[in-house]
């Protein structure tokens, strides 16, 4: 057999199996059953003042959630932590804070509230089901586009992992803000 024919047959089936792959719905319950897991990447935030770009880890467990970044070289850490019924931010350089929740932490330190305890969906590629939304899919059904909580989200760069298509890139824009998250690793229980 000749090496174009080798070649051919090869990128043939490299072609119908990457066709086969992408034709795979994505498993609504397979995310809704994911509730453990770990993502590291990185994490842009920009506004009209200001950008800062960060290294985070994300532990989410149950309702549970373990946020932390850290700057360059391991400068300028912060943490945030909780579950729905508590929740403690640690700033670099000062004592860290509690509060009832996630999102009132938020309205006192940013002015306005941020969904934290639905961020466990949208990293997912999955709108939180405590809200209203309206998304759009691509032809294999994964999440490209939603709009829940006055939040525009958008996913991409889909992967699979332990049979779930997740996202590898989330854009998240409001209120004057700009969120950028690129998943570098998915370590799922």
């Amino acid at each position: 057999m000749s090496t174009i024919r080798i070649l051919s047959a090869l990128a043939l089936s490299l072609t119908l199996s990457a066709c086969s792959l992408l034709q795979v719905k994505q498993d609504d319950q397979g995310l809704n059953a994911l509730e453990e897991f770990q993502v590291k990447g990185k994490l842009s935030v920009r506004n009209a003042e200001d950008s800062v770009t960060g290294y985070l880890t994300w532990d989410q467990d149950g309702d549970a959630f373990d946020l932390f970044i850290s700057g360059p070289f391991g400068q300028g850490t912060t943490q945030l932590e909780g579950n729905p019924n508590k929740a403690t931010l640690s700033l670099p350089g000062k004592e860290p804070v509690s509060a009832k929740s996630a999102p009132d932490l938020m309205q006192a330190y940013l002015g306005w509230q941020f969904p934290v305890l639905d961020l466990r969906y949208w990293v997912k590629g999955q709108a939180s089901p405590k809200a209203p939304f309206e998304a759009q899919h691509n032809e294999q059904g994964l999440m490209t586009q939603l709009q829940q909580y006055g939040w525009n989200i958008e996913f991409s760069r889909y992967s699979q992992h332990s049979g779930l298509w997740l996202p590898g890139r989330i854009k998240i824009t409001g209120r004057d803000y700009k969120f950028i998250f690129v998943i570098k690793r998915w370590t799922l229980s």
